[in-house]
């Protein structure tokens, strides 16, 4: 059997199915082989390739470890104010990543669990499991990257509607074995009065979908938070 090939029984799916089409957005659990989630979730600890991700308006700036370092306290904590600055009106995010390929040949050549993932993700099996649940027979890729929040990295509001991209539908699988609410981190869906209509906590191998458009955030994770908040996130596009 290939790797990470989708973990769902056939009356689950069809819930989840009417689920999404009814709300747009929905949590599938479990999704993977639980072996295989506790090994993805594994080499996503520190020493996985992650870089601080964070933006200035329209701009992204990835940096390493060797970048940040290089930075010193200091010129740290400017930038951290900088963020929260940005932070109060506008558009903005900070956590840790690792990116991954959208060629299939260059997911191969660096062969990290992600970029196994994301190959699967991309086969015929999962493509169907995905067209399914969102109705979409238009579906034909998936693209990703690992995230990982650790206390104080945030993702503000906004609907992951980018021209061009072609979005159905975004996705997050949690990879975190354990968290607490309390620990903030929490995926939040938006109403039209400003309010928090809905509020996930992050729970191990489970899928969460929603339907692009829509208004979201993740939520600040505390100082207090016990473990960093990793997950596998992207969208399925057209």
């Amino acid at each position: 059997m290939k790797p990470f090939q989708p973990a769902i029984a056939s009356d689950q799916l069809d819930r989840a199915a009417r689920d999404y089409r009814a709300t747009g957005r929905v949590r599938i659990e479990p999704v993977l082989v639980a072996a295989e989630a506790d090994a993805l979730a594994t080499s996503l600890g520190d020493e996985a390739p992650w870089t601080r991700v964070l933006n200035q308006g329209d701009k992204v700036w990835d940096l390493d470890r060797a970048g940040l370092e290089s930075l010193g306290p200091e010129r740290r904590a400017a930038l951290v104010e900088a963020v929260h600055g940005q932070a109060r009106e506008g558009f903005q995010f900070l956590y840790d990543s690792v990116r991954v390929s959208e060629e299939a040949a260059k997911r191969r050549e660096r062969g990290l669990p992600v970029d196994r993932l994301l190959d699967a993700l991309n086969s015929p099996a999962w493509l169907d499991v995905f067209r399914t649940l969102t109705g979409e027979p238009g579906i034909r890729m998936v693209d990703g990257q690992a995230t990982r929040f650790l206390p104080g990295h945030f993702l503000t509001s906004h609907d992951d509607n980018v021209a061009g991209k072609n979005r159905v539908a975004a996705y997050i699988l949690s990879l975190t074995p354990r968290w607490r609410i309390e620990w903030g981190g929490l995926l939040t869906f938006h109403d039209d009065a400003g309010d928090v209509d809905l509020a996930l906590s992050p729970r191990f191998n489970a899928i969460h979908l929603l339907r692009v458009p829509q208004v979201h955030s993740v939520s600040s994770v505390a100082p207090f938070a016990g473990v960093p908040r990793v997950s596998v996130t992207g969208w399925l596009r057209r």
